[in-house]
């Protein structure tokens, strides 16, 4: 066997052995009272926006598609999503740390910067059209406002 053929296997035994190595995916137990959708009484319309646009980066309610589980891109996946429940968590809403960057919902939404380009190309509840945008844009900047006291700084 040549040295081309080895190297090949060996690359092809990586990669299966690879797929064995999943993140961690597990989710806390949360009380579906304290969800923002609930807690804001959020109408049905505004409801399946968010929840198809956001709620798999920005929730503890993760759709993962069939390749979230592939290795590396699992790996990337679940980090991105990590990150989004970071910086915004609606199935935590009863915290306020987990609505601090709330305000800014219609602005990112507004500027097509939410929900990213990446994300609505792979899932297509997330392709919001001009309406859709507008409707979440007017519903979160009626509904998710800047706390008082807290400066542009912060």
């Amino acid at each position: 066997m040549d040295m081309k053929k080895r190297i090949l296997l060996i690359l092809i035994a990586v990669a299966v052995v690879a797929q064995f190595i999943q993140p961690n995916r597990t989710a806390p137990t949360t009380d579906p009272t304290n969800d923002m959708l609930f807690m804001t009484q959020a109408p049905d319309e505004i409801k399946t926006l968010v929840t198809g646009a956001c709620y798999d980066c920005h929730s503890y309610r993760t759709d993962y598609p069939v390749w979230a589980y592939i290795t590396p891109m699992n790996f990337i996946i679940q980090d991105h999503i990590n990150e989004g429940r970071e910086v915004l968590n609606f199935s935590r809403w009863n915290e306020p740390s987990s609505r601090d960057e709330a305000h800014e919902c219609g602005e990112e939404i507004e500027e097509g910067e939410m929900p990213p380009n990446n994300y609505a190309i792979m899932h297509g509840h997330a392709q919001l059209n001009a309406s859709q945008r507008s409707s979440l844009v007017a519903w979160f900047n009626s509904n998710m406002t800047k706390k008082k006291g807290k400066s542009d700084r912060d």
